[in-house]
């Protein structure tokens, strides 16, 4: 339970946060505000939350009045946070829902709704706020006058015009009530003089999420429910209706970077998932598909059980959207229910196929790489609100949240880069990598770790998860039990496979006999008639996710300790990093950029002709080990730093990989602008524990191959290739550009 002193080391510009957050003394601040003499006002709870870092904080809180021996009132007061003041208001003061005091009125509206011919039998009697939020919508429940029936009406009072809304349910409701028709809780009426939807009450209703995750409930019957709540949703995006402008996935990645600010400030070392998971998704530029009648924040508690039938309520955010959407976001709030109370992750995972199968029961499920793209977009929100809503004590939750909308967003982003990266792209002689039971057989020899010492372990599960076109990939092989994982990686060039699986071999001995800063995925062995290496993948967290993180520091030494004990190695390698082969990538890289951008190619050229001049110093050392693709998403850590990926390894000079990897830094840079400073702080924190480490003295070698690889991101930009995200468009220009500029600005300075 956080102290009123909690909440304002969060943000000490807003001095006066705790006391919003003290249920007393805010109680005491209501009571001085209404100052009325023997009027009493307990604050119950905080209601909601709007936290923008440094500038302001809107708290709301539930309220009961209670006025000597009158029946208390329940009701819902602001408090205003700012750096210099703390202001209180009632719930129907809201500057942006000016009808709103007038709905919150029993007698006026009561009187308007007469007016209207839209007002009950019996009259109101008292208007109570069930939800409200600020600045955009407020629910209503109007108690009738005692006796009556029925005994409350609800109105839902909006910020926005509500006219279109109300043509949409009409539109709904005269398509009549056919098997795949929706279930929509359709409004009595409109006012458009108070933006409020009237709405009946429901006699009998229960929450759907009451019953879908009450244990005493039989999980048949739930999951029932669930295929109900999947085909709800599908006869909604079946019908045709006009629902006004369409919402595409690059409208709600802007509509996430609101979120990114709070994110920041309140746990720096998210800001970078967060911030590039966004990038992510406004990088996809993949035509939708047509958009269909959308709900707009689809999700269990938009749902009411009435009958043997689910009923959709709240559709106040109706738009046209991809199918997707929709089906992305039910299955975000599954997914964070899951985490939030691991006791439901079972019945989750199947809740969510009954939910799926029910969709598919009257149309089409979306395309999955839409589903996946759009249920990270949710994860994002709700991780976002966490932050503007000062969830606190879910805050520890949000990096598992982050973690799985960053690997939804790479299963999307490499089916999109890769379609073609199933069976039918092996070689055939390698397509039985992917039959389960044959793969089980060849990888017995290298599974005893697995067995546990009793039954062989079996494979349950065979997934290509990476692919260089017609060079080699990636299949992940899931087991039985605990579902640990072995990697496979095929080669189309068997005698580059074989020496990767050499120099893992030697790393990995190396580390053994006396290396343990060096941490190598653990090679398993050859399959010598599907051209596989089979190795394990190693454990920890990607570099690039904890570039931000309270240990970063820490991070960085290790990394910069694994990367010098690989440069000490005593491999023995065939292959040295050739200069004039180089040169000839610099002036094929050169082209590339100047094609795509023919505004960047004196840039680029001027790149190549300096590191042309410079190319003595490029082959000025080649008898050492090294990376040559050494990077932040190339580096795992844990209690030491492992590096990943060895098809590029040769000899060559240690400040290649330097440069490299301070390259990529510039690159993330580039895409977080607001964390240029951190990022700069590795970077140099990595370059004083290699030195520390390796004896290592800064010169112009460190600048030429900075350059070098600042063009080949710039090449890797323009052709969908490199590090995710990929950007696109004009952000795709901008970064090029940006890499130029930081390659020829090192050379002039000299890094």
């Amino acid at each position: 339970m956080m102290s009123s002193a909690d909440y304002v080391s969060i943000d000490p510009a807003l001095p006066q946060l705790g006391t919003a957050f003290d249920l007393p003394a805010v109680s005491a601040l209501y009571e001085e505000w209404w100052g009325q003499p023997g009027l009493r006002v307990r604050a119950r709870k905080v209601h909601g939350v709007e936290y923008q870092p440094s500038a302001r904080c809107v708290v709301t809180h539930e309220l009961v009045v209670e006025r000597g021996g009158d029946e208390p009132l329940e009701t819902i007061g602001v408090v205003d946070v700012r750096p210099a003041e703390l202001a209180l208001r009632a719930f129907y003061e809201d500057p942006a829902l000016p009808w709103l005091a007038d709905a919150a009125d029993p007698e006026k509206v009561d009187r308007h709704l007469r007016t209207l011919e839209l007002a009950p039998q019996a009259p109101i009697v008292r208007a109570v706020p069930v939800r409200y939020k600020a600045g955009s919508r407020c629910l209503l429940r109007f108690d009738l006058q005692a006796g009556s029936v029925p005994r409350a009406l609800y109105g839902k009072v909006l910020a926005m015009d509500g006219y279109r809304l109300s043509r949409t349910l009409s539109a709904l409701r005269d398509i009549g009530h056919g098997p795949e028709t929706p279930r929509i809780l359709q409004p009595l009426d409109y006012s458009p003089h108070l933006h409020m939807f009237l709405l009946p009450a429901l006699a009998g209703s229960v929450e759907f999420h009451e019953i879908a995750f009450d244990p005493t409930v039989a999980s048949a019957a739930r999951l029932e429910w669930m295929w109900k709540a999947g085909a709800v949703l599908a006869g909604l995006h079946a019908v045709r209706v006009p629902v006004g402008p369409s919402r595409r996935l690059a409208d709600d990645a802007r509509d996430l970077v609101r979120f990114s600010t709070p994110v920041a400030s309140a746990a720096p070392a998210l800001a970078l998932p967060f911030d590039e998971a966004i990038g992510w998704l406004a990088a996809v530029t993949n035509e939708e598909p047509p958009p269909v009648a959308s709900h707009g924040a689809f999700r269990t508690d938009q749902l009411l059980v009435q009958g043997d039938e689910p009923l959709m309520i709240d559709l106040d955010r109706l738009c046209g959207a991809n199918p997707a959407r929709d089906v992305g976001n039910f299955l975000a709030y599954l997914r964070w229910k899951a985490i939030r109370q691991p006791h439901h992750s079972s019945f989750i995972e199947a809740a969510i196929r009954s939910f799926l199968e029910g969709y598919g029961s009257v149309r089409t499920p979306p395309d999955e790489r839409w589903t996946a793209r759009y249920e990270a977009g949710a994860m994002l929100k709700i991780a976002g609100r966490r932050f503007r809503n000062l969830d606190v004590r879910e805050w520890a939750l949000v990096p598992r949240l982050l973690e799985e909308a960053h690997a939804l967003l790479v299963r999307g982003e490499r089916a999109a880069a890769f379609p073609e990266a199933g069976t039918h792209s092996l070689p055939a002689s390698a397509r039985p990598a992917l039959d389960v039971d044959a793969m089980t057989a060849r990888l017995r020899p290298f599974l005893g770790p697995f067995s546990g010492g009793t039954a062989a372990a079996i494979v349950t599960k065979a997934e290509v998860i990476w692919h260089k076109p017609d060079h080699r990939w990636t299949i992940r092989y899931t087991l039985a039990g605990d579902g640990d994982e072995v990697l496979g990686k095929i080669y189309r060039d068997t005698a580059r496979g074989r020496r990767v699986h050499a120099v893992m071999r030697g790393l990995w001995d190396h580390a053994a006999s006396g290396a343990p800063e060096l941490g190598v995925p653990r090679p398993l062995g050859w399959l010598a008639e599907i051209s596989m290496l089979v190795y394990l993948p190693v454990s920890g967290r990607m570099l690039g996710d904890v570039l931000f993180d309270q240990r970063a520091a820490v991070y960085m030494d290790l990394a910069a300790a694994c990367l010098s004990a690989l440069h000490r190695s005593p491999l023995a390698l065939d292959t040295a990093f050739d200069v004039p082969t180089e040169l000839r990538n610099l002036h094929a890289w050169s082209a590339i950029v100047g094609d795509r951008y023919p505004d960047q190619a004196r840039a680029a050229d001027r790149i190549r002709r300096r590191l042309s001049e410079l190319s003595p110093e490029l082959g000025a050392e080649t008898g050492r080990p090294i990376h040559k693709d050494f990077h932040h998403q190339h580096v795992f850590v844990a209690e030491r730093a492992s590096v990943i990926d060895f098809d590029e390894v040769c000899l060559g000079d240690p400040n290649f990989d330097l440069g490299h990897f301070c390259a990529y830094l510039a690159l993330l840079s580039c895409r977080v602008p607001a964390r240029v400073a951190t990022l700069a702080r590795r970077r140099d924190e990595f370059l004083t524990s290699y030195d520390r480490r390796a004896g290592w003295r800064r010169d112009g070698r460190l600048a030429a191959f900075y350059a070098y690889t600042c063009l080949k991101i710039a090449k890797q930009l323009c052709t969908a290739a490199g590090v995710l995200p990929r950007p696109h468009g004009e952000e795709e220009h901008r970064q090029t550009a940006a890499m130029l500029q930081e390659g020829l600005a090192a050379l002039d300075r000299g890094f």
